[in-house]
């Protein structure tokens, strides 16, 4: 099957999305697929070279250039393929795939109106009070962009029901919606001790981490504000990148938190793991996700965790069976659950071993496979196969 891939992010940038599309490409190309992508990275150089043909736009281009870039690199790519899969810079590609004639399949893994609204400071909604709200002309302008590219694709896969039914509200109809709930990659072997993963890493004493791209929704800020009661002294790392990190940096120092919050920046994903097995407790104080990819490897890794009792987290996570779920912006109830795992280790233990269960639905193979059996129904091929 030939099969283009159009994403918005792209390794070396840390995020499921960057490591969900890349890994996709490589498999299937691996698995003999003739494969092609259009990116948009933040490292136009292409410090990651995949062995499949490759156009990057960088995203320094302006919006308008950068998206009329991705529609011309994505027809010509989709005429020479069968099918486009499409996860992120939406419009633009799912526009040309259908002047190409091409199926769409659109992975969906949130609200991309709530995160551009959110990042132009044009809400401080949540993203479920978001889709209750009526908004302003350019947050609807948004809001209709977003309808548009769901209702011309052929199928929209999301990663959780907690996003299908975000999608079903926008208005696509149930019978394009298929649940592939994310995988990882590639299973973190990490052979040394809590302790020697630390000193590896140069950290001492009780250490607290979390692993996200660095926006808004992701409420490290918050976090930052609840480090002075986290017990034993512990230590905050804060791993990854994003366009919140200077000011989160800023607002560190003005909290006085000092040796108590380090910001370890973006890291290469097969090192996400060691700083995962390093924390006594991994945290994720979130306001909206669809299905952490981090999560599962916290649980893999054999990290106790806290996260908020919000979407995506319900469909993986039970409180007090294998992480502590508290509710959104109640601060005093995460710390509350932070410090009884940084000082009762059976508990952690226990959350621990019960974490262990079920992993194998999360195997990389499996997510492959149901990606394919769309592909291929979207395609036509797997009714000429049964034929």
């Amino acid at each position: 099957m030939r099969i283009t891939f159009v994403s918005n992010i792209f390794p070396p940038t840390v995020g499921g999305p960057a490591t969900h599309i890349y890994n996709l490409a490589l498999t299937l190309h691996n698995r003999g697929h003739d494969v092609r992508a259009v990116v948009c990275p933040d490292d136009p150089e292409g410090l990651v070279r995949p062995p499949f043909p490759i156009v990057r736009v960088s995203w320094d281009t302006p919006v308008p250039l950068r998206y009329a870039l991705v529609w011309w690199h994505t027809l010509r790519a989709a005429l020479q393929s069968d099918v486009v899969y499409i996860n992120g810079i939406e419009a633009p590609s799912t526009l040309a795939a259908l002047l190409a004639g091409r199926p769409r399949v659109l992975k969906i893994v949130g609200d991309w109106a709530w995160e551009s609204a959110h990042r132009r400071g044009m809400t401080a909604l949540g993203i479920e009070e978001f889709q209750r709200t009526r908004h302003g002309l350019r947050t609807r302008a948004f809001q209709f962009i977003q309808r548009m590219y769901t209702a011309l694709a052929t199928v929209v896969v999301v990663p959780s029901g907690y996003v299908g039914g975000f999608v079903r509200n926008w208005g696509a109809r149930p019978e394009k919606l298929r649940v592939v709930h994310n995988a990882l990659t590639e299973i973190p072997e990490i052979d040394v001790s809590r302790e020697e993963a630390k000193r590896k890493l140069g950290f001492e004493g009780p250490l607290v981490c979390t692993v996200s791209r660095l926006y808004g929704w992701k409420r490290v800020d918050d976090l930052l504000r609840m480090v002075p009661d986290f017990a034993n002294d512990s230590v905050l790392a804060i791993v990854g990148d994003g366009p919140e990190q200077q000011a989160l940096e800023r607002f560190a120092a003005v909290l006085g938190l000092g040796d108590r919050v380090r910001f370890v920046g973006r890291v290469p994903h097969r090192d996400v793991g060691m700083y995962l097995r390093a924390a006594d407790v991994f945290v994720l104080n979130t306001s909206y996700e669809g299905l952490s990819h981090t999560l599962v490897e916290a649980r893999v890794v054999g990290t106790p965790i806290v996260t908020t009792d919000i979407g995506g987290n319900r469909e993986i996570l039970t409180h007090e069976h294998n992480a502590l779920l508290t509710p959104l912006g109640d601060h005093r109830a995460f710390v509350a659950a932070v410090n009884r795992l940084l000082t009762d280790r059976e508990l952690a233990q226990r959350l621990v071993r019960e974490g262990s269960e079920g992993l194998d639905h999360f195997s990389w193979d499996r997510l492959v496979d149901e990606t394919m059996t769309i592909l291929s129904e979207v395609t036509g091929s797997a009714s000429r196969t049964a034929t």
